[in-house]
């Protein structure tokens, strides 16, 4: 396999971090994308110390849209194609009572883990446009599956009254998959795109212990049964270089099929608002308006 360059967002910890490990391992170029410059750069060198290629640390935060325009920008300049984009980071602080908003006046989990990776996305599509098999990876939950009445609040999208840090991130996480399901029939042909149903994930120990004493206790058990995540950043690297089992796609019954994929990668169902034609254009739309119009490449 020729070499593929990857950008993947969330680098430093987690999933992120062992994607970006097993792909510089195996020879392709990564570009670790973090919001901390010291995290990242910790990231960078455990990513670079078995990298067949240095990955490239590039610091942005998804929650402003002046840093994601500004490493579209830059990777603009240095690359002539970007072959797999993994829109893997995500907010989910548990500690939080109360929303906090960005400088645009969205919520803070709203624009980190959808608005975010939808304007990144839209700003790269002429790289991903010009690689000769491009994919995208989002990231969904599990835990989706107990929330099989979910729905897009759009009268609400931002709104404070109805916020928890739970119901925040799986309604965040339900517009990834409706995203997904829209830019795969969008871009049918020219894109491939794919959302992974991530379950309960193995914390590092570092942010094991920047939580709360009791809340680290509360979660010791969970985070002890929970999966590594390094099984999780071994799924995103076979998505990412098409070592993929699923069949995408059943013609006259279901398009949408093999674009939804759990740990194993295989074809799951998606809760039944996602399904909803006239809601994923919607949430389009709305989407569209919040990162001011964007321009896109399929």
């Amino acid at each position: 396999m020729n070499p593929l360059t990857v950008a993947v967002t969330g680098a430093n910890a987690g999933i992120g971090l062992r994607a970006c490990m097993r792909l510089a391992a195996e020879g392709h170029q990564v570009y670790a994308l973090c919001r901390s410059p010291e995290r990242g750069q910790a990231a960078i060198e455990q990513i670079n110390a078995n990298a067949t290629h240095p990955a490239r640390l590039v610091i942005v935060d998804l929650a402003d849209p002046v840093s994601i325009t500004a490493t579209a920008t830059r990777l603009a300049g240095e690359l002539d194609r970007l072959d797999v984009l993994i829109n893997n980071a995500a907010v989910f602080d548990q500690t939080m009572r109360r929303p906090r908003f960005t400088a645009a006046g969205h919520e803070l989990f709203w624009a980190t883990n959808h608005l975010g990776p939808f304007q990144l996305t839209a700003e790269l599509g002429h790289l991903l446009a010009a690689a000769p098999q491009p994919r995208l990876i989002s990231v969904a939950s599990k835990g989706l599956v107990a929330m099989p009445r979910i729905a897009i609040r759009f009268n609400e999208l931002d709104g404070a009254a109805w916020f928890s840090p739970t119901k925040a991130y799986y309604h965040a996480k339900l517009a990834q998959i409706m995203m997904s399901y829209h830019l795969a029939l969008l871009a049918a042909g020219r894109l491939e795109v794919t959302c992974v149903r991530v379950p309960s994930v193995r914390l590092d120990a570092d942010r094991v212990a920047a939580m709360p004493r009791l809340l680290r206790v509360l979660y010791a058990p969970k985070n002890r049964m929970a999966m590594p995540p390094e099984r999780l950043g071994d799924a995103y690297t076979a998505i990412a270089t098409g070592a993929v089992s699923a069949v995408r796609g059943r013609p006259g019954t279901d398009p949408l099929h093999g674009v939804y994929l759990d740990e194993a990668r295989r074809p799951v169902r998606a809760p039944a608002f996602a399904y909803d034609a006239e809601a994923r254009r919607r949430l389009w739309t709305v989407s569209q308006q919040a990162t001011g119009g964007l321009q896109w490449a399929w």
